[in-house]
């Protein structure tokens, strides 16, 4: 298993003396899709100096719609493929798309275009995995975060419709419980599952809450999934601080 944090590059010294494997930046932020080469070239240097790599984005798609009638197609492709090119660049492996403000259907708005414009655009994803050997993985969210792909068996079942290897599943245990989803959907999704995001529950640091990690770990265990996990909580204060302890309590609940 390898052991991540969702946080900027300025945290990333840190991170790396925690102990983790590798970071979670953002795709918006750190990947400036819409921005030009040399600007890109002067985040990359920013990037390629960090002591850990960067295995792994999030916040996707932060402007603009995926669904609804604003969708730009065109930029979309642009935007996708300029993201997952200076992901390989900095050696990305998977990039997070949640993205529920962009994927949230517009009221009104018939679900039946949204389901095709959803595949479009996830087809569009894995055409550039195919270039880039990155892959995007569905984050279902929460419906007070997002109205549309809210259980990981419905990003399940997406990524299985697209049927290729780079759209894949996440599952976040966070919105796991706001859904009252049960673990055991970790296990269903199994064939599609490529990624993990981890918070207490309250959404807080792990061990700082209730969250069962153990049975996570079972979970994930008979799901043989044994790739990435990275932490995405609200550290409430001082995250250095926060850091190794979280690392250790992951470890420790991981081989109880």
């Amino acid at each position: 298993m390898r052991y991540g944090v969702c946080a900027g590059i300025g945290t990333c010294e840190a991170v790396a003396k925690a102990g983790y494997d590798y970071i979670e930046l953002g795709v918006a932020s750190d990947l400036i899709p819409n921005f030009s080469e040399s600007e890109w070239n002067e985040k990359r240097a920013l990037i390629d100096a960090m002591p850990l790599r960067p295995e792994a984005f999030n916040s996707f798609v932060r402007e603009g719609k995926i669904v609804g009638e604003a969708v730009d197609f065109p930029a979309l492709t642009r935007y996708v493929h300029s993201a997952l090119s200076r992901a390989a660049q900095v050696e990305g492996k998977v990039i997070v798309f949640g993205s529920g403000g962009a994927r949230s259907i517009p009221h009104d708005f018939p679900l039946e275009k949204a389901a095709q414009q959803m595949t479009d655009f996830l087809n569009l994803c894995a055409e550039a995995s195919e270039k880039t050997g990155v892959v995007v993985v569905i984050e279902p969210l929460c419906r007070q975060e997002c109205n549309y792909i809210n259980l990981v068996s419905e990003g399940a079942e997406w990524a299985r419709k697209i049927g290729l290897p780079g759209v894949q599943n996440l599952a976040d245990t966070f919105h796991m419980e706001q859904e009252n989803e049960p673990l055991t959907a970790i296990v269903e999704s199994a064939d599609v599952l490529a990624h993990v995001h981890v918070a207490d529950t309250g959404r807080v640091a792990p061990g700082k809450g209730s969250f069962d990690y153990t049975a996570l770990f079972t979970i994930l265990s008979s799901a043989n999934y044994d790739g990435r996990i990275s932490i995405e909580c609200n550290w409430e204060g001082d995250l250095e601080a926060q850091l190794l302890p979280s690392l250790q309590h992951l470890k420790s609940t991981m081989k109880a």
